[in-house]
C-alpha cells in the first residue's frame, strides 16, 4: 500500500528545543500542529487566559472527559493526505497510539522524536525566554517538570512514558542554538528520513 504523506510527532518537556525542530521541518514546507492547539481553542470558547497551568489543568480536563487520546483524535481527521506534518506537544502515551494508528489507517507514515536537554540548562532557557506563564522559581519549575514527566493521574500529562516511545531521540544540551540548529540539519533530519523511508519499505 503507497504511504501517502509524512508525519513527525516531537516530544520533550519544557524549553528543551522542540521549537527548534519544528522551525526546520516547516522552512522545508511541513505543516506545524499542536496538540495544545486544541487546548487553547476551549480556553478561547470559555474566555480563559493561555497561561502554562491553564493549559496543563484544561488539557487533564479534555483527557478526563473524552479518553487519554482525545487530542489526537481531534487532529487526525483534519490532516490532509497530500502535505506532511509536524505534530508539537505530545504528552500522553495514548497520544502517541492514536497517531500511529489514526495516522497509518490514513496510508501515512509517522515518527516519533524526542528531544531532550538538562534540566539545569532548560531552566537557564526559560529564565532567559521569560515567556508569559513561564516558571521562574527553580523549585517550581522543579515541581512542575515532575508533574509533566510522571503525573500521578493516569490521565495527566505523562511526558517520560511519551519519550521512551519515541523512534528517535536528539539531545540538546547546547547553550548555542545554532550547534542544535547545525544538528538538526546534518544528523537528526537525516535519521528522520532513514527512518520513515524504513518504514515505508516494511509497510509496503
Amino acid at each position: 500500500m503507497n504511504k501517502t504523506f509524512q508525519t513527525i510527532g516531537v516530544c520533550g518537556l519544557n524549553a528543551s528545543g522542540k521549537s527548534s525542530l519544528c522551525s526546520f521541518y516547516k522552512a522545508k514546507g511541513y505543516q506545524v500542529i499542536s496538540l495544545s492547539d486544541v487546548i487553547r481553542r476551549v480556553l478561547k470558547e470559555r474566555n480563559q487566559p493561555e497561561s502554562r497551568q491553564l493549559l496543563i489543568d484544561t488539557g487533564n480536563e479534555l483527557r478526563h472527559k473524552h479518553g487519554s487520546g482525545a487530542l489526537a483524535k481531534m487532529i487526525i481527521p483534519t490532516l490532509d493526505i497530500n502535505k506532511n506534518y509536524v505534530i508539537d506537544s505530545i504528552r500522553h502515551p495514548e497520544e502517541v497510539r492514536e497517531l500511529r494508528n489514526g495516522i497509518s489507517l490514513r496510508n501515512g507514515l509517522f515518527c516519533l522524536v524526542a528531544v531532550k536537554a538538562s534540566t539545569q540548562i532548560r531552566y537557564n532557557r526559560l529564565v532567559s525566554r521569560a515567556r508569559e506563564g513561564d516558571v521562574l522559581s527553580y523549585d517550581r519549575f522543579l515541581e512542575t517538570d515532575k508533574l509533566e514527566s510522571n503525573n500521578p493521574d493516569p490521565q495527566g500529562q505523562q511526558i517520560a512514558s511519551v519519550i521512551a516511545m519515541a523512534d528517535i531521540t536528539v539531545d540538546n544540551d547546547y547553550q548555542d542554538i545554532q550547534k542544535f540548529n547545525n544538528i538538526i540539519t546534518t544528523e537528526t533530519s537525516i535519521k528522520i528520513d532513514h527512518f520513515l523511508g524504513d518504514t515505508k519499505q516494511l509497510e509496503e
